[in-house]
């Protein structure tokens, strides 16, 4: 039997030992994070709250520039995140083939730059990689079919949903979440989308598969205009008079631009205050409204986005007889403006809005 001495040294000697052992992992593991990645965080699809959606054929045209195939050469890791622990990533591609791009858009460049999911540093200082469930990572020597929409002088994804797995010119067959997938494995996780979604459309059963032509006929007949309409009709207020009730509108609508919208309302209460509220969603910067208010006309530009605008507002005081507005689009931009007309919230001793429309 050891004596306690004997112990006590031996003890001293694992303790050595195991120390020895874990500056040798540590060492280790700081070699293979520069080298590779030790792992994965996937985040699921119910935490996504995307700027825009990207899935649909629809959405692909209303936002994006060009479809492409690209093959991904390279990628680099940014300055981390101190708080997060997290660690952006840029991959550079090369754009290997067009297979549709919006009329009018620039020139899509044989290299582009995508800003993708990065990594998360680990307590031991490996790395997990950062990807989202349901979307590629975009990873170097795999290919993929990108929606893409131009961002000053570069690109970006319109969203997670806009990258398709490519490799070997296979629909569904390459990188996915992080990891290696085929046809069927990738048309089982992608169920979830859209009815409508180019990934789905891509990798469905029939009696040939799909190919890159079809992804572009597809593209070439679908319209954006849904897509438009609803993000413009998502940007008016549902209670501008701040009553805490939806508002009781004398007067809504929407409606298709280029183009010219006129609307008169003679069903106002001339003793009560009103409030003109537009909002646009479309390829042009700006709509011009003109509004007839008792004689007098006040023209406004407003802003239009992709993404659509919040409600600007009109102020409509004290309307005797018929009021007129006339929306037009500035440019040759498709897109959907949406109005409505609402009482104004009342400020004490005040009937209405003021002529600049504060409360």
């Amino acid at each position: 039997m050891a004596s306690d001495g004997s112990a006590v040294a031996s003890s001293r000697r694992v303790g050595i030992g195991i120390a020895g052992g874990l500056a040798v992992l540590l060492a280790a593991g700081g070699a293979v994070a520069l080298a590779g990645d030790d792992g994965r965080r996937v985040f699921p699809r119910a935490s996504y709250d995307p700027l825009r959606g990207s899935a649909a054929a629809e959405e692909w045209v209303a936002h994006g520039d060009h479809a492409a195939v690209v093959r991904v050469t390279r990628e680099t890791a940014g300055e981390p995140d101190p708080e997060e622990d997290y660690i952006p990533r840029r991959v550079t591609a090369t754009v290997t083939r067009v297979v549709w791009s919006r009329p009018g858009a620039p020139r899509l460049p044989e290299e582009i730059t995508l800003r993708v999911n990065g990594w998360y540093t680990t307590l031991w200082g490996g790395r997990e990689e950062a990807t989202r469930e349901g979307a590629p990572r975009l990873e170097p020597g795999h290919t993929y079919l990108v929606g893409l929409v131009g961002l000053g002088e570069g690109v970006e994804l319109i969203g997670d949903d806009a990258a398709l797995p490519y490799d070997a010119g296979t629909f569904g067959r390459g990188e996915f979440e992080g990891r290696g997938v085929g046809p069927d494995a990738y048309r089982r996780a992608v169920r979830g989308l859209p009815r409508d979604a180019v990934a789905k459309f891509a990798v469905s059963e029939t009696y040939r598969p799909r190919t890159l032509p079809d992804v572009r006929r597809l593209l070439e007949h679908t319209s954006p205009r849904n897509v438009y309409r609803q993000a413009a009709l998502n940007g008016l207020g549902t209670d501008v008079n701040v009553d805490r009730r939806p508002d009781e509108h004398a007067d809504e609508g929407v409606g298709d631009l280029p183009g010219r919208i006129r609307r008169t309302v003679s069903t106002l209460d001339p003793g009560t205050g009103y409030f003109l509220s537009v909002a646009c969603s479309g390829r042009d910067k700006k709509i011009t409204v003109g509004l007839t208010v008792n004689g007098e006309t006040v023209t406004r530009r407003l802003p239009c986005a992709q993404g659509g605008t919040g409600g600007e507002l009109m102020a409509v005081e004290r309307p005797h007889g018929e009021v007129t507005y006339e929306i037009s689009s500035t440019g040759s931009g498709v897109g959907a403006v949406a109005w409505n007309i609402s009482p104004a919230p009342v400020r004490p001793g005040r009937d209405g809005p003021g002529p600049d429309g504060a409360f």
